[in-house]
This record gives structure tokens, sequence and C-alpha cells, in this order.
């Protein structure tokens, strides 16, 4: 494949891309197009050095999503980045795409405990509250008779709203510490990648 025909593909490959970005690309593998006809390799050569255009298009989309989800941190940048990386082979759909699943799983597990934590505290601290002042309505709080009953499961409430919130808290910085761990991970995992081809 000569120059031209190698350029269009890429080109035509990395349309979503933003054009700038895209212009960028473009330019360097022109460059090296340039470089290599100077050392007297011919377009076919080169061509064939630089690798499948369609390979080398889904590469550079997963180098740009990963360094979009490390620059702008959001839980859709981040599935776009894995989706990105996914999509280079068999490989990473094992080793990026499961652990992936995996993880997300387990925090929105912990996320969902944390949020009924909270609530649960806030309902039983209401309840604890209300049951006594209207005693015809049941609000399935066992708290008994008596200021010590309703007491106690105002502190059972608070105290669980409270766990429930720093369990979320926590939960924040974990995420967002994984959130940094995954961008490591899916850079790591494209120069592996990189060094197969």
């Amino acid at each position: 494949m000569n120059k031209d025909e190698y350029i269009g593909k890429l080109t035509k490959l990395l349309r979503k891309l933003p054009k700038e970005e895209k212009q960028d690309i473009i330019s360097d593998y022109e460059e090296h197009f340039m470089i290599g006809l100077e050392k007297g390799r011919t377009e076919e050569e080169i061509s064939e050095a630089l690798g499948n255009p369609k390979t080398l298009a889904k590469q550079i989309k997963a180098e740009y999503m990963v360094k979009r989800a490390e620059d702008k941190q959001s839980a859709g940048s981040m599935f776009e980045a894995v989706l990105a990386a996914t999509g280079l082979g068999i490989f990473n759909l094992i080793f990026v795409a499961v652990p992936a699943m995996f993880l997300v799983a387990i925090l929105l597990t912990l996320f969902v405990f944390g949020g009924a934590m909270v609530f649960g505290g806030i309902y039983i601290t209401l309840a604890s509250i209300i049951q006594p002042l209207i005693p015809q309505y049941n609000f399935n709080v066992i708290i008994g008779d008596g200021l010590l009953n309703v007491l106690g499961g105002i502190l059972v409430g608070v105290g669980l709203t409270i766990l429930g919130l720093a369990l979320l808290a926590g939960m924040y910085y974990v995420t967002r510490w994984l959130y940094g761990l995954a961008i490591k991970y899916l850079k790591m995992n494209l120069e592996i990648i990189k060094g197969r081809r």
C-alpha cells in the first residue's frame, strides 16, 4: 500500500477523533513516510513496517480514550477507555473488561449498601421519635415502651446513618484511588499491546 492509500485509510478510521488531534497524528505518520523515503525505503515497505491501518487506528483511539479518561475523570470517559482498550483483542477482553466489570459490581454494591445504611438509619431515628407519639401506627421498629427505648432507637438510627455516611465517604476516596489505578493499568496494557506488534 502506498503513502496516499495508507494515510487515506488511517484518516478515515480516525474520523471520530477531534480535528486537531487527528491532524497531529496524520502529520506524524506523513513524517514517518518522509523519513523512510529519505532513507531509501519504498512507500510499501514503510506502510508494512507501520502495520495495518485498522489495527493502528484502534490503538490510537484506545490511547486517546485513556488520556481523555485521565484528563476528564468520569464514569463515562472511563467506560469509553475500557471499551476502546477491549477492542484491541481477546487479551484485552479478558484482562481489561472482566476486571473492570468485577470492580464496578463491587463498588456499586458497596455504594448501595452505604446508601441503605443511611436511609435505614434515618428511618429508624424518625420511627423511634414518631412511634410513641402516634402508637396506633406501626412503623415496624421494635423499640418497646419508655424513654430509654426511644433514646436507644434514636441512637441506633443516628449511629447507622453515621456509619453509612462514613462508608459512602470512604467509597468516594476508594473509587478515586481505583480510577487512578485503572488509568495506570490501561496505559500499561496498551504498552504491552504495542510491544507485541
